[in-house]
């Protein structure tokens, strides 16, 4: 049996299952072990195994109903049913849309109202020397007023609008197009995972049987996604399709002209 320090270094070496079957061995001997516990949900978490990860956490606050970390997971959980109220809506012909929160065009946005101050206090305390060159003036609007304005723009057309789940497929939508994805033609779709527990990543993929159809990676990682209600969409998922497997990202080979990354 492994002490939970040389389990951690397993974890960190990226070999996840031999880090769940020392976990088991460990949490046999000691199943009240809350600790090897929440190592268990994050590697779940890490994966998007949601369920299980759920599952792991109420073995927690069945051993202390006042963890800390449990508490904050629930918290979370709230949130997210939160969100599946306020970021969802039921569509006319059946299915449900999960609206996007537009994470980097909201931060695009922000240095864009930057680069607009920055540009009034240089043209208040360089007055005269801006003036005097017109060039260095056209140089500085240039720089902290037109650019960031043209990144806001083409994160406005970019940035994922909302997916659709309904009868007939699956549809990502940005503001300018649409890919929609029938569930007959898909072939797999997968939580693909970083291999580095620190540097969490996470996506769903979506594999159509027709190489004509563009393959789509919708980032999932908590930190960086622009969808809400993650857990309720992945739910619907399962709701439509028999599957969703788990595979690291590095072991995906995708063809990069025909796939749609949001």
């Amino acid at each position: 049996m492994r002490h939970l320090n040389t389990i951690k270094k397993i974890v960190a070496d990226g070999q996840f299952e031999e880090a769940h079957s020392a976990l088991e061995d460990l949490l046999e001997m000691g199943p009240s072990n809350v600790e090897a516990i929440k190592l268990k949900a994050a590697l779940f978490a890490h994966v998007g195994r949601f369920d299980d990860e759920e599952a792991a956490w109420r073995r927690v606050i069945d051993i202390d109903n006042e963890d800390e970390d449990a508490i904050q997971y629930y918290q979370g959980a709230q949130l997210e049913d939160r969100e599946h109220y306020y970021f969802t809506d039921a569509l006319p012909s059946g299915g449900r849309r999960y609206l996007a929160y537009p994470r980097a065009l909201v931060s695009v946005s922000f240095v864009g109202l930057i680069g607009c101050v920055a540009f009034l206090c240089l043209t208040r305390v360089g007055a005269p020397l801006l003036t005097d060159k017109p060039l260095l003036l056209f140089g500085a609007f240039l720089a902290t007023v037109i650019s960031p304005w043209f990144a806001i723009v083409y994160m406005y057309a970019k940035t994922i609008r909302a997916i659709s789940l309904t009868n007939d497929g699956l549809e990502v939508s940005t503001r300018i197009k649409k890919i929609m994805v029938p569930w007959k033609e898909i072939d797999r779709i997968l939580l693909a995972h970083s291999d580095d527990l620190e540097t969490s990543h996470l996506k769903l993929v979506v594999l159509p049987k027709d190489n004509g159809i563009p393959s789509i990676s919708i980032d999932m990682t908590p930190a960086t996604s622009a969808v809400r209600a993650k857990r309720h969409l992945l739910a619907e998922v399962k709701d439509h399709f028999h599957k969703i497997e788990h595979e690291a990202l590095s072991r995906l080979t995708l063809d990069q002209k025909n796939h749609r990354r949001f």
